[in-house]
């Protein structure tokens, strides 16, 4: 404990790392991968690779990636099973990335749910269809955030493995 507490660099990357995890299950749509993995490049960088070592930045760079590749793939994986027709998937991922232009991460989410709702509905003239499509969207986007979550719980604790 007085290792952690004695290295004013290694306190704060802990600090910070705790905090993107608690943000993130209060701010699901929090980039936490990507929070994590830049605390550890910026610890790497001022303190030398040495400590933290080029394998362990590595290991944290692939599982970013992951993570970051299970939560766009995971949302259109869980609308194509909730019944979306890849034409509803293509206009999600337009309103989705107008959405982000025009309303940062909300609007890309709601982007998205809207742009597979409404297309479903002008495809099959079936709200409840359409909801289940858009519905699956949000599952997978949920389902995401738990794979994605636990990505960044094992990158913080490869890094304090490492360094500590």
């Amino acid at each position: 404990m007085s290792h952690i507490l004695s290295d004013p660099f290694l306190t704060s990357a802990l600090i910070v790392m705790g905090l993107s995890l608690i943000a993130m299950l209060a701010i699901p749509i929090l980039p936490g991968q990507f929070i994590i993995w830049l605390t550890a490049l910026v610890y790497g960088l001022i303190v030398g690779w040495s400590v933290l070592g080029w394998g362990t930045f590595v290991t944290l760079t692939v599982l970013m990636l992951i993570a970051g590749l299970t939560d766009e793939v995971a949302r259109w994986v869980g609308a194509r099973a909730g019944g979306a027709s890849w034409k509803a998937i293509a206009a999600g991922i337009a309103l989705g990335l107008l959405g982000m232009i025009v309303f940062e991460l909300p609007g890309a989410i709601l982007g998205a749910i809207i742009g597979i709702a409404y297309v479903e509905y002008r495809g099959n003239k079936d709200w409840k269809r359409s909801l289940k499509a858009a519905g699956g969207y949000v599952a997978g986007w949920l389902a995401s955030f738990v794979v994605r979550f636990g990505i960044v719980v094992l990158m913080v604790i490869i890094f304090m493995y490492r360094v500590l």
